[in-house]
């Protein structure tokens, strides 16, 4: 049996200092422009299918010219657990190589400075390796698509999410790195617009937490940001079918929950107003907040969600809640997922290193 590939490491060619983050967002200064770099140190763009490599490379630029951060590309080499060591030495540099050209194919044209022209290659099963890699270096936004080819047929036989492809859920679910996940289905341009930018809200600092990036965002690319609540209704125990005092109670709870939920976004809405930042509000009732948020997407012709893992009804130990995985699986539009760390670790795939495949090149261009 051939020996895996050794790693093949070099140092990048432009060096890029990490900022110290800012976990301070109530007051008012806390949604400045300043705010929302201080969270990632780069933002990478996981291109794993050629069909949709330029699709995730342009959104990534997109999000990531507005935060300032550098852009850098991940390519997995992908194979079966038997497959992960090569058995052809010259095939595997073939494949290796080919995967060099693809990366540089996508670089060849850009001449941003946030762009660099590192190429980071891993070898084994994209969704494990991405997550490792997310784990073992924390701090960056990960991008990807939210599925693939057949991606979607898989899902169907495995209890997964329908439309949140293996590759995506693996992330999701084996690291705590925030996301940016695009529908492969989105419409491919050469330079990414965002015109609206929905931003779900429940009155909790986790859901708040977002703005900063939400407005920046907003801000770059002169789109309207839309501040939406759900208010869910409430549940009553009727005493019976004809219980009128409990229909006049329910009505009653509603309208307060209602009234308070407009006064909340106003106060948010009215912080953050500017010049050069349009922003609306949008209260809407309904039993399930997940489809709710996904209707005011539709309604309102947004093109990018912008949400926290976590609200106020998610558990400490996750980084990721119900409302958040509902709307990455079912969203036709981009999403930037903003999660926090966990309290405990994440260990739905902790597994031994020799399970894992490892890096195994990396070359600047420079």
């Amino acid at each position: 049996m051939q020996s895996k590939p050794s790693t093949i490491e070099q140092p990048s060619a432009t060096t890029v200092p990490k900022l110290k983050p800012n976990t301070a967002f109530k007051s008012r200064s806390a949604y400045s422009d300043g705010a929302a770099a201080t969270r990632f140190s780069s933002a990478v763009a996981c291109i794993n299918n050629v069909r949709h490599g330029s699709l995730v490379f342009q959104h990534t630029k997109a999000i990531a010219s507005s935060l300032d951060l550098p852009v850098k590309l991940i390519h997995v080499m992908q194979g079966a657990a038997s497959e992960i060591c090569p058995s052809d030495p010259i095939e595997w540099q073939i494949k290796q190589r080919e995967a060099q050209d693809y990366l540089s194919r996508i670089l060849e044209t850009e001449h941003e400075p946030l762009v660099l022209k590192d190429r980071l290659l891993l070898n084994g099963h994209s969704g494990e390796e991405i997550a490792r890699w997310a784990r073992e270096n924390s701090g960056n936004l990960m991008a990807m698509t939210t599925r693939s080819g057949m991606e979607k047929f898989d899902n169907l036989h495995s209890g997964r999410d329908l439309t949140l492809g293996r590759t995506a859920q693996t992330v999701l679910d084996g690291s705590s790195a925030s996301l940016l996940l695009i529908p492969p289905e989105t419409v491919e341009t050469d330079v990414v617009r965002y015109r609206r930018l929905l931003v779900p809200l429940d009155g909790s600092c986790r859901a708040e937490s977002v703005l900063p990036f939400a407005v920046r965002i907003a801000r770059k690319h002169g789109a309207e940001l839309i501040l939406a609540h759900i208010v869910s209704a409430p549940e009553v125990v009727a005493a019976g079918l004809d219980d009128r005092e409990a229909t006049r109670l329910v009505s009653k709870f509603r309208q307060f929950n209602q009234q308070n939920a407009r006064t909340y976004l106003n106060r948010l809405q009215s912080r953050l107003s500017s010049g050069d930042l349009n922003t609306k509000v949008v209260v809407e009732s309904g039993r399930d907040a997940r489809d709710g948020l996904l209707k005011i997407a539709d309604q309102q012709d947004v093109d990018l969600f912008v949400l926290s893992g976590r609200g106020k009804g998610a558990m400490n130990d996750i980084c990721c809640g119900s409302v958040a995985r509902h709307i990455a699986a079912n969203s036709r539009l981009p999403l930037l997922l903003i999660r926090q760390q966990p309290v405990g670790p994440v260990d739905q795939f902790k597994k031994s290193e020799q399970q894992y495949g490892t890096i195994f090149f990396r070359e600047s261009a420079h």
